[in-house]
């Protein structure tokens, strides 16, 4: 007997002993939860962005931003310099300059100060742009961006 099936039946006999002497019809189910699926790394786009990003980024920008969206980390997290994305995109220096300054002036892109080397940025990519983590995360990280900057979470000059 399966495992699912010997609980039914001891609940039925439970149920049953406890109304001793009286008929009764008695039907006990048991559902469990299917298994969860693994999925592989993946991020949330959102359409209306996905839209002013094809319609109005310049194609160098859409590539490095498509980069961004590969090699984020989760919550939108992306460490990289200058010379990495000009070998990895074969671009020169002033194209991908160019292309994340584009992206830092339409807030799809927020860039910080590298902590620990001073020579570096870390980018987080707008969480009302795109998101790579549980939904949890992203609405403190929206609700920490609001109080420092809320200016950053409009994408496109858009209010």
């Amino acid at each position: 007997m399966k495992k699912n099936e010997k609980i039914a039946r001891d609940v039925y006999d439970v149920i049953n002993d406890s109304y001793s002497g009286i008929p009764m019809e008695t039907k006990v189910s048991i559902r469990t939860a299917p298994k969860r699926i693994s999925l592989p790394d993946n991020m949330m786009v959102f359409q209306s962005f996905a839209y002013l990003a094809s319609t109005k980024l310049k194609p160098s920008t859409n590539r490095i931003l498509m980069f961004f969206f590969a090699k984020s980390a989760y919550e939108n997290f992306i460490g990289i310099d200058v010379k990495t994305l000009m070998e990895e995109l074969k671009m020169s220096e002033p194209t991908v300059v160019n292309g994340l300054k584009e992206l830092e002036v339409n807030n799809i892109i927020i860039k910080y100060q590298n902590p620990n080397d001073r020579r570096r940025h870390d980018y987080f990519i707008n969480p009302t742009a795109a998101w790579k983590g549980n939904s949890y995360t992203r609405d403190i990280q929206i609700k920490k961006i609001k109080r420092n900057d809320p200016e950053q979470l409009n994408l496109f000059g858009k209010t």
